[in-house]
């Protein structure tokens, strides 16, 4: 089983800001496998300290749309797609076990899902029929926010 999402930190550049401070972030990372990735870090932003260059293992959420879900084999996806496997359906992070740590990540359970590129988070809530361990997830991501530093 893989970690969280590791890649390289390509930009961190700020986003909104309010007399001097920074209240969001954008970051784009390299993937191990060369994909590129834009993320938001919309809380805190706990990407501040982070420095370009640098490989970071990262939990990630996406904000899925057309999901649909599978308890056996699903179709082909599209290349603008994303297709996990769900590991844990109510997921919670460990406390204290990462370096930088949103509030948002410890808010609520999570779907746990192991893809292509690592684990990753999705909200349970965007589901209305239940699901289970080893299911399969496919959806197309909006965004990805930035909810934790490993």
């Amino acid at each position: 089983m893989k970690g969280f999402v590791t890649a390289l930190l390509l930009q961190n550049e700020g986003g909104a800001t309010y007399q001097g401070k920074i209240y969001n972030r954008f970051l784009r990372l390299q993937h191990l496998n060369g994909q590129i990735l834009s993320v938001f870090d919309p809380y805190g932003p706990l990407s501040t300290e982070l420095h370009v260059g640098e490989v970071y293992e990262m939990i990630l959420a996406s904000l899925a749309t057309s999901v649909r879900y599978f308890s056996g084999t699903p179709p082909a996806i599209k290349d603008t797609e994303w297709q996990g496997v769900i590991i844990e359906p109510r997921w919670r992070a460990p406390e204290n076990a990462y370096q930088r740590t949103s509030s948002e990540l410890n808010a609520h359970d999570w779907v746990l899902l192991e893809t292509s590129l690592g684990k990753v988070l999705i909200s349970p809530r965007i589901f209305d029929i239940p699901i289970s361990v080893e299911g399969i997830v496919q959806w197309n991501s909006t965004r990805l926010d930035l909810l934790a530093v490993v």
